[in-house]
């Protein structure tokens, strides 16, 4: 596992620290600021799986599976789910001999991952889509949870939604690192965007 390194909560994201300069080689696959913006229709899926989920359950159990009173603990466990645990499913997946910070910035409720050493393409999308499991996991109990425990459906139902919301820019990236980096390139993040290039 990658040496993981807790930051606490920033004011920025990646001020502790200075990405190394990218090969001359390098092709920028997305820019380091602003691009949360495009990510957003890379949320839409997430949200009609999990929107479908709730009114199957409605329908067949003839009863809402959500009760409002237990919404704000829920948001709660979603927020954890979302922020922090979301950054260190990135973390681990990187290689041993790798950095990865991690830290908070509250006032954006935000999180962060950002390690510079390279990933392949296919370790870049394992690590990419990781965060979902998060996600996945109380979808999959919302359906075999009975509709009596309704305190449950709901923190279940909440963290599915912000589980698997949250890594929509994630999302973006695997398909910009698809379209755009060349075959058998390697991947790797900078404080000024997400670069490809071939190792020679």
């Amino acid at each position: 596992m990658a040496r993981i390194v807790w930051e606490g909560n920033r004011k920025e994201f990646g001020t502790s620290h200075q990405s190394p300069s990218v090969p001359q080689n390098a092709i920028k696959i997305r820019e380091g600021e602003g691009f949360i913006k495009g990510a957003i229709p890379f949320g839409v899926l997430p949200m009609i799986i999990c929107t479908v989920a709730v009114v199957m359950k409605a329908y067949f159990n003839k009863e809402p599976p959500i009760s409002p009173i237990y919404l704000i603990p829920a948001i709660v466990i979603g927020l954890i789910l979302a922020l922090p645990l979301h950054e260190f499913a990135h973390a681990v997946c990187y290689p041993k001999e790798a950095t990865v910070w991690v830290g908070l910035c509250i006032r954006k409720m935000a999180a962060y991952a950002i390690s510079y050493d390279p990933l392949t393409k296919s370790r870049f999308i394992v690590m990419s889509i990781a965060p979902a499991v998060l996600g996945m996991i109380p979808l999959i109990g919302f359906f075999f949870i009975p509709i009596t425990m309704k305190p449950l459906l709901t923190i279940c139902m909440v963290s599915a939604f912000m589980g698997l919301i949250s890594p929509a820019p994630d999302y973006m990236d695997i398909v910009n690192v698809l379209r755009k980096a060349p075959p058998h390139a390697l991947i790797r993040d900078s404080q000024d965007g997400l670069y490809a290039y071939v190792d020679k």
